[in-house]
């Protein structure tokens, strides 16, 4: 631990001066980016601004003098001429990328008078009437100096004609034959776009100075933070790195056992060492499964997309059934189970029951595991308030084992911790258990905690919020034949003259399945993806009375084979039950699998009841 800490203070100083370093980097790199963004608004004025200039140079040897002196009088507006001319004047703007294109010629005593233009606008067009005076135009006023002397004038950003505002401008002389001045061509461009330009890159500089003060501060601070968190950082390194060896050991030890079994299983000839293997191998699977589960919520706890779900349910049974799985391990350890639900707790709630079966699944293993053969572990379930028709519930489970101390109290909650090192070697687990219960008791809007004292026993203890159910769930209930749970049956030949696909890349996987299923009475076809199974559906349509579609598979996957299947026009594909059949099991991919068009969803491994239980929820109405 010492060299880690005198490791982590090296890189902290190595940091500080790659800090300075960057720092200054970003210094240069800021002062460079604000000479570019003069550089390019400078240019982007000056192409702007030489572009007017161009296209008023070709204005002025576009309409000759002589047609332009057909215009003194509004009468001449009358000429044909007009007309003809203002059309090519449009085609010009057009042409020369300009907004407005327009000649007028200065009558002496202060006055121009303007003669034609491209403005299709009756009230906003120049005609030979419209006379303004230099001093209400200082604009222009500006310009015919420059005009009679044969020269050239263009406008800067910003500075505008009073009569014509947000337009930027360029005018040129237009001679006669001799080389006298005749009068001015004009163009004109909104600078709405240079305006707004302006105004952005003047707060990209801001911006980036700005920035650069946060970013040298913030880094500045990080690094303090750094240096703080760093002893926190190695200690949770060092706690990951225990927990990824416990993990490593408790995946590997059930996948011995199954890899041990299934060798011992395959040479012997007795049948009863073979059932004997098996019954080990499905021992060891089911506990593999259950480490692999509690990897994926604390996936999912990651992610934060651990959600709970709202049903009613029977609280008692909901407990019988947490006691069926804990009671033989109990059994073995010769380890006695007391249970006591005060009168005052409901009979039936609202809430998530399956969480709330694993997080007293979970307390009450652990009870049992910690405390040694001949003990004792006790239930206990009482109604802490109620008000508005929402209850807290409080449930306790002491046990007389081998107790926790105050120290280690704080780390069993912790992310990838067991309370001590040796409690994994000793006792086995994963040391996740605890955190993902934390996690659904605080969804549930509650909170555990622990009392213990090492060599004592623990008591864990947690509150949750539910609600009562409505009478009428628990008059039904109530009217139930109790004790009694409805079976779904499985007799030989259950499903017989109906017709099944099997959608599934895997051959093991499909061979599994045919196996499962080989009593039931199933006609049974498959297909390796689903494309083949698109087209199996679509050359029969009336032949499948069910389908079992895999999710990932080449060629096609089961998403975009059961949206074909639905778009098919034969019939009424929303008849045909598609059940998604997948290793897939995030809350995400069972909606994606319903937006796709399927019916329902069975979770890889395969489960036999779950299999029988679909079955005969869509296909009860077909024998």
């Amino acid at each position: 631990m010492s060299k880690n800490i005198n490791n982590a203070k090296s890189k902290l100083s190595f940091i500080y001066v790659i800090f300075f370093l960057s720092s200054i980097a970003m210094f240069i790199v800021a002062m460079i980016f604000t000479i570019y963004i003069n550089d390019m608004e400078n240019k982007t004025i000056n192409s702007i601004q030489n572009h007017l200039l161009v296209a008023a140079q070709r204005a002025s040897v576009y309409v000759s003098v002589d047609e332009l002196d057909l215009f003194h009088t509004a009468e001449d507006m009358e000429r044909p001429e007009w007309e003809e001319i203002r059309g090519r004047l449009q085609r010009f703007a057009e042409e020369s990328h300009v907004l407005y294109v327009y000649y007028w010629r200065y009558i002496g005593d202060g006055l121009i008078q303007y003669i034609i233009d491209n403005d299709e606008d009756e009230e906003y067009m120049v005609t030979p009437e419209l006379i303004f005076a230099l001093e209400d135009d200082p604009f222009t006023a500006d310009a015919v100096p420059r005009i009679m002397a044969g020269e050239s004038w263009v406008a800067d950003l910003g500075i505008y004609t009073e009569s014509w505002d947000d337009l930027i401008s360029a005018v040129v002389p237009v001679f006669n034959d001799d080389g006298t001045i005749y009068c001015a061509a004009g163009v004109d461009l909104s600078d709405e776009v240079l305006v707004t330009m302006h105004h952005n890159l003047r707060t990209v500089r801001y911006a980036l100075i700005i920035s650069l003060i946060v970013s040298i501060l913030s880094g500045f601070f990080g690094i303090r933070s750094y240096n703080k968190k760093a002893n926190q950082s190695i200690s949770a390194s060092l706690s990951k790195g225990q927990f990824l060896s416990s993990m490593s050991h408790e995946m590997r030890t059930p996948l011995n056992a199954i890899v041990g079994m299934t060798a011992i299983g395959k040479r012997s000839d007795s049948i009863n060492k073979k059932n004997r293997a098996f019954s080990k191998i499905e021992e060891a699977s089911s506990h593999l499964l259950g480490v692999i589960n509690n990897i994926l919520d604390m996936a999912k706890i990651e992610a934060d997309k651990l959600e709970l779900s709202s049903v009613d349910f029977s609280f008692e049974r909901m407990l019988q059934k947490v006691i069926t799985v804990v009671s033989f391990r109990a059994e073995e350890k010769q380890i006695s189970l007391s249970f006591n639900i005060n009168d005052d707790v409901p009979d039936y709630i609202t809430g998530d029951d399956q969480h709330l079966a694993q997080v007293i699944t979970n307390l009450l293993s652990n009870a049992v595991k910690f405390t040694p053969e001949g003990g004792e572990v006790k239930f206990s379930a009482s109604l802490l308030g109620e008000a508005y028709g929402e209850c807290e519930l409080q449930i306790e489970i002491t046990d007389n084992g081998i107790g926790i101390d105050p120290e280690h109290q704080k780390k069993i909650f912790n992310m990838f911790e067991q309370a001590k090192s040796e409690t994994s070697r000793e006792y086995g687990g994963t040391g996740l258990g605890l955190v993902i219960s934390k996690r659904i008791i605080e969804l549930m809007g509650g909170r555990i905690w622990i009392e213990s004292e090492l060599g004592k026993g623990a008591s864990f203890i947690f509150t949750f919020k539910t609600r009562r159910c409505d009478d009428n769930y628990a008059d039904e209930q109530s009217d139930e034949t109790t004790g009694q749970a409805k079976v779904i049956g499985r007799k030989s030949g259950s499903f017989a003259g109906l017709r099944m696909l099997i959608v599934e890349d895997v051959e093991i996987n499909r061979e599994i399945l045919l196996s499962l299923l080989d009593e039931t009475g199933l006609i049974i076809d498959t297909a390796e993806n689903g494309e083949k199974a698109l087209s199996m559906v679509a050359a029969a349509p009336d032949k499948y009375d069910i389908v079992f579609m895999d999710v990932q598979m080449p060629v096609m996957d089961g998403l975009e084979a059961t949206r074909r299947i639905r778009a098919l026009p034969d019939r009424d594909r929303g008849k045909l039950p598609i059940i998604a059949m997948t290793a897939n099991v995030f809350k995400d991919d069972i909606e994606n699998c319903i937006n796709a068009g399927m019916d329902d969803h069975i979770s890889k491994p395969l489960e036999i009841d779950r299999i029988f239980e679909v079955l005969h929820n869509y296909l009860k109405s077909r024998f």
